[in-house]
């Protein structure tokens, strides 16, 4: 579904908002408390590939269980209507959308997550900036629309065309795939997504359509 004129411009206003002022106030704040659990200092030497591995393996595993219980929250009744169904307003999904939400659930479910594994266990700060790269790329793709299945840049594992089905299947009907595809296999929360056949079966439905412009 392509979103509206209107919802667009709502979208920009509100993501220059929150790139101009609220993240910028965010991380001014947020720097003691990096400083405080051991951030390294900009000066420091750079980390070695054990320390490199140990920091992402520890980013990913935060990031993935802390978005998909704070995302499932969010969806509960309670919650919905207020915080989260902001975001569910992109149907069909586009890369502007993934940061178009309720501020509280942006600080929630989307920066804590994403920085907590890195603001708890200390990293230099080359750690941070690479790994909040990666999350913002992934994030992206995931709600593109866009499935690079068979790409050469998914083979080389430089594209996420799992996660961009499995999401992409979230926003069009609203049913499980709460965060990333083990999460949601070990909690319970992917049977529609099954029994549709999964990234494959999902993208023959797309398919079957009429979006074969976009293969998820």
């Amino acid at each position: 579904m392509t979103p509206s004129p209107k919802l667009m411009h709502k979208m920009a206003t509100e993501a220059l908002i929150g790139q101009l002022i609220t993240s910028p106030l965010i991380s001014y704040f947020l720097y003691p408390a990096f400083m405080w659990f051991g951030m390294y200092s900009l000066d420091a030497p750079l980390p070695d590939m054990q320390e490199l591995l140990l920091t992402f393996i520890s980013g990913h595993m935060f990031n993935d269980i802390g978005f998909y219980w704070t995302h499932r929250l969010f969806h509960c009744k309670a919650l919905y209507k207020t915080f989260h169904k902001q975001h569910h307003e992109f149907t069909g999904t586009i890369g502007f959308a993934a940061e178009y939400a309720n501020p509280v659930e942006v600080i929630v479910s989307n920066q804590i997550p994403t920085v907590g594994g890195i603001l708890f266990f200390g990293a230099h700060p080359i750690c941070l900036w690479i790994w909040i790269g990666l999350r913002l790329q992934q994030t992206y793709e995931a709600h593109s629309g866009y499935c690079f299945d068979g790409h050469i840049l998914d083979k080389l594992w430089l594209s996420h065309s799992d996660s961009a089905a499995h999401h992409d299947h979230h926003h069009t009907s609203n049913q499980g795939n709460f965060g990333g595809l083990y999460t949601d296999w070990l909690f319970g929360t992917m049977d529609h997504y099954q029994k549709i056949g999964g990234k494959d079966g999902y993208i023959k439905l797309k398919k079957g359509t009429g979006n074969n412009k976009k293969a998820a």
